[in-house]
């Protein structure tokens, strides 16, 4: 499993890093162990080793809380890195599906489902249950953060539990694609094809990363249809549904949507506040109320952000002596959007941009006033917290402008239409939103 997990390391740092920056620091990094919440990695030179931990233990830390959920200690280990002996070499014949501690934390019983992912979640269970069955390929599409991998690993953990003879193949699209490169080079892709064309189940994870790849796409038609006709259970997961995917193949495409294709959603407020007091009982922390809906208010879209602010508050405490209230919390929300602006914008962010662009204080914009550019000013900060959060219309109107939710409707409706009369103003607007995310 080591090096199906350092790929997927090796993805993760490069969704914040260049994919040139981490072939130069990792391409020839190992893990040395990776159990007990403790990854040990070793790189073949000191100056390497030194480099890394002194730049990149916090790309590596988000990366492994990316991967299995929960927080990983990373250690630099001195030594060089030893090639796999012939029972543990990593090959077209190794096994990456088999979980690791991480992975078995990935269960049912312990995905938050809410109003936006309750379909998927259904669907990832009548497929655990019955697969080659129910829904067969299962097609699961959303935003990077929302539980997809969650759900793939559940389904995995389930069938184990169910059916422990069964073969599960569980990789991401790049590791699929690394897998026949090499099957290519060692002349071995008999092999290669044998393993995946066996598989009861096969649970893929970003399959858009095989996009505009043309032999990856072949080799993986070939090996959809084989094992779709002998019934066994495909589980695909993508940043979007399949008609939006790019440089596909249109017989690929095709074969996506034989079977069920469900969008996870961002969670909404309540399941926000779920996932938050879900994960501070998990790390053994108390969590005010008030705390708990800050940081559901403030991180809109992503609940592996939802779940490192708690991480973030849980190190506060313990490393700073900080008290588990409300202004730790905003100090810590504020930390995570200085270190990626404009990722998942709060209302009080998109507030402020508004007010620094029409020149005024948040008390106009959301006051009384009926000044043409205080109406201006909030009609748009109404629209833009609409578009960019995932704050209901009611929520927008009662806790943020004490305004009944027609209100909000009714000024969402007018920036739309304004936008297409008005090309200055449409302009003010990709203006603010670009200030929003600090591109």
């Amino acid at each position: 499993m080591s090096a199906g997990l350092m790929e997927r390391i090796r993805q993760e740092l490069s969704r914040g890093m260049p994919r040139a920056v981490v072939s130069a620091w990792f391409s020839d990094a190992l893990i040395v162990s990776c159990e007990d919440q403790v990854l040990a990695l070793c790189s073949p030179t000191e100056y390497k080793r030194d480099y890394i931990r002194a730049r990149y233990i916090p790309q590596l830390e988000d990366a492994m809380l990316a991967i299995f959920g929960v927080p990983y200690e990373i250690r630099l280990v001195d030594g060089v890195p030893q090639p796999a002996g012939p029972e543990e070499k990593d090959s077209p014949g190794a096994q990456p599906d088999e979980p690791g501690r991480g992975c078995r934390d990935f269960i049912f019983d312990r995905f938050i489902v809410g109003e936006s992912n309750k379909y998927a979640y259904s669907a990832a269970q009548a497929v655990a249950e019955s697969p080659g069955e129910a829904y067969n390929p299962l097609f699961l599409y959303g935003g990077s953060g929302l539980g997809k991998t969650h759900l793939l690993y559940a389904i995995q953990n389930k069938l184990r539990q169910i059916h422990p003879g069964h073969s599960i193949l569980y990789f991401s699209a790049e590791q699929f694609t690394n897998d026949l490169v090499a099957a290519l080079k060692e002349k071995s892709t008999d092999k290669f094809r044998g393993r995946y064309r066996s598989a009861d189940l096969l649970l893929v994870d970003d399959i858009q990363f095989i996009a505009g790849r043309d032999f990856s796409q072949e080799e993986f038609f070939h090996t959809f249809n084989a094992l779709y006709e002998e019934g066994r259970q495909i589980v695909l997961t993508s940043d979007r549904r399949p008609r939006d995917l790019q440089r596909f193949e249109e017989r690929l495409l095709t074969r996506f949507e034989w079977g069920l294709i469900v969008d996870v959603k961002p969670p909404d407020f309540e399941t926000r506040i779920a996932i938050v007091q879900d994960k501070a009982q998990r790390l053994g922390i108390p969590i005010l109320p008030e705390v708990a809906e800050y940081i559901a208010q403030a991180i809109t879209s992503n609940v592996r952000q939802l779940e490192g602010a708690v991480k973030k508050l849980m190190a506060s405490r313990d490393l700073m002596a900080s008290s588990l209230d409300l202004n730790t919390a905003q100090e810590v929300v504020a930390d995570m959007i200085r270190q990626s602006p404009g990722l998942n914008p709060t209302p009080q962010l998109i507030l402020g941009e508004v007010c620094s662009f029409y020149k005024l204080d948040e008390r106009q914009i959301t006051g009384k006033g009926r000044q043409a550019d205080l109406v201006t000013a909030r009609q748009t900060a109404m629209y833009l917290i609409r578009d960019m959060t995932s704050l209901s219309l009611e929520q927008i109107g009662d806790k943020l402008f004490s305004r009944d939710h027609s209100t909000v409707v009714h000024s969402v409706q007018r920036v739309e239409d304004r936008r297409k009369e008005d090309p200055a103003y449409d302009n003010d607007i990709k203006t603010i939103i670009e200030n929003i995310r600090g591109v």
